[in-house]
């Protein structure tokens, strides 16, 4: 198995060649299903609904992972994106969870941005398909101190719907982790990732935990979409909700106007402290 950790840099943008899993496919492949099917999922460092994942043995954080393996495989998603999700690190078992979610799933093909690192951990965002990922890259924000660097993984599959296009369309998408404390903060990440991300051409599809809702007038999500130009699905819904008892809608599927939701979905299985968000995306009715 050919493998890749990326440990990209506070202050750039590594280009970055997507790891490939044994049984993940040598050739780009051309996706000719009439829709796409994505999902997005906070994974807590492999410790389910545990305090702490320093408190649990390997063998457990396995277990964790091979119930969130079996989840994301329900979902027979087209990509997915993760957060925390942690390379070889003291506090979570010394071991790729990455890896081993491409060993135990239907997502062979990976791309694994490291944003933050200490002698205790290494972990960052993800993204895993069952398709071969064209190009990527890994951006890690600024530091925050004193909460953990953030960051995101970029890649793209090439998608063309029902087989009608004359050229299939690039599918860019995005995995990011925005930090939890400070809307402050949140704002600069999100003026660094509007400086690169906002210069690809669509489509474009957006996932992760943003550590933010839609409901407050300043909601650094909502400068999100409008800066980038993207779509939400029904922002003021109920039932969304995809972290803690107290109902907060932090993980949310961003997408640009070319796309159009089909399907959305919060899974109610309890394989970390955030749920796992899915969507269908199709070709809007304006779109070639």
């Amino acid at each position: 198995m050919r493998r890749l950790k990326i440990t990209a840099v506070a202050t750039g943008l590594l280009f970055a060649v997507p790891a490939i899993a044994d049984s993940c496919p040598d050739e780009t492949t051309e996706i000719e299903t009439s829709y796409l099917t994505v999902a997005t999922l906070n994974m807590a460092h492999g410790r389910k609904d545990a305090r702490n994942q320093m408190f649990l043995s390997e063998e457990a954080i396995r277990a964790n992972l091979l119930e969130l393996a079996g989840l994301l495989d329900r979902a027979e998603a087209d990509m997915i994106a993760l957060q925390e999700a942690d390379a070889p690190s003291w506090w979570s078992g010394e071991f790729d969870h990455v890896d081993f979610l491409a060993r135990n799933s239907i997502y062979p093909c990976t791309l694994h941005g490291v944003h933050a690192t200490t002698r205790a951990y290494d972990f960052g965002t993800a993204l895993l398909s069952q398709h071969p990922l064209q190009g990527g890259f890994v951006h890690s924000f600024q530091p925050s101190w004193p909460t953990t660097t953030k960051g995101f993984t970029l890649a793209a599959l090439s998608w063309n719907p029902s087989g009608r296009l004359e050229q299939p369309l690039r599918v860019k998408f995005v995995s990011v982790h925005l930090d939890f404390s400070r809307r402050s903060v949140r704002r600069a990440q999100i003026a660094e990732m509007v400086g690169l991300v906002g210069k690809l051409k669509p489509p474009l599809v957006l996932m992760g935990d943003f550590n933010t809702d839609w409901q407050t007038e300043d909601s650094s999500l909502k400068f999100l979409a409008e800066e980038l130009g993207l779509e939400v699905y029904e922002p003021h819904a109920e039932g969304l909700s995809t972290y803690g008892d107290k109902g907060a809608r932090l993980d949310w599927i961003l997408a640009s106007p070319d796309l159009k939701f089909r399907r959305y979905a919060v899974y109610p299985d309890i394989v970390s402290d955030h749920y796992a968000v899915a969507a269908e995306l199709e070709l809007s009715g304006g779109s070639p």
